[in-house]
Order: structure tokens, then sequence, then C-alpha cells
């Protein structure tokens, strides 16, 4: 990623997210404000960032539970390796629309929700 690009991306995320901190560390980014940053051509790659962090945790959670020998640990989502970002962010703001009665809640809930329901283990769609 180039310095600037980078630096917009700070820039563009400080002004997203309120002063304060939660409890726990979850974004406080409110799924609105991420559907406008997922649906602008000038913000779409602070959206696919997001979604790639978002699924690259979700993936070596469940390799790290598989390795401490919790071979049963449920995945939230399986995403196959030559998805791209711009088809997780389709399905994602595809969701938000379909569900704008819950877009003032944490982004992190409601990404996680759109890709475990776009990409079901084990089968599916």
């Amino acid at each position: 990623m180039s310095a600037r690009r980078f630096l917009l991306l700070g820039a563009v995320l400080a002004t997203a997210l309120p002063a304060s901190a939660m409890a726990q560390r979850v974004s406080t980014l409110q799924g609105g404000r991420f559907l406008e940053l997922c649906s602008r051509a000038p913000s779409v790659a602070i959206c696919d960032a997001y979604l790639s962090g978002l699924a690259d945790s979700v993936a070596l959670t469940h390799v790290y539970d598989r390795n401490e020998g919790d071979k049963a640990a449920p995945t939230g989502f399986c995403i196959k390796s030559g998805v791209t970002s711009a088809e997780m962010r389709s399905h994602v703001v595809s969701w938000l629309h379909a569900h704008t009665d819950q877009l003032s809640r944490p982004v992190g809930e409601l990404a996680f929700t759109a890709l475990h329901e776009s990409y079901p283990c084990g089968g599916g769609k």
C-alpha cells in the first residue's frame, strides 16, 4: 500500500470513529457509516481492507483452535481462497441494504453476520 493511501486510510478511520473507547476492543464504527465507506469509490479500499482483516482473523482463529487441539471449534464463515475483496464487499453491502434497521449497530457484528450468511461452512451458498 502506498504511503499516501495508508495516510488516507488512517485519516478516514480517525474521522469515522468516535473519540470514546469501548470497554472491549471492538470498533465503534457503525454499520451505516461502513455502508457509506463501502459504497463510494474513494473509500472502497478501506472497506476491502476491513473485510479482509475480518476474514483473516476468522480463518486464523480457526487454525489456532485446531492447533490447540480443539478440532470441533466452529468457524464463523468459510471463504474460498479465490474470492476477491470486491465479491466480499458486494455481499456485505447487499446484506446491509437488506437490514437497514440494524445500521446503528457495530460494523464488526454486522459484517461478521453478513459474511456468515454469505459464506457458510460445509456447503450452502
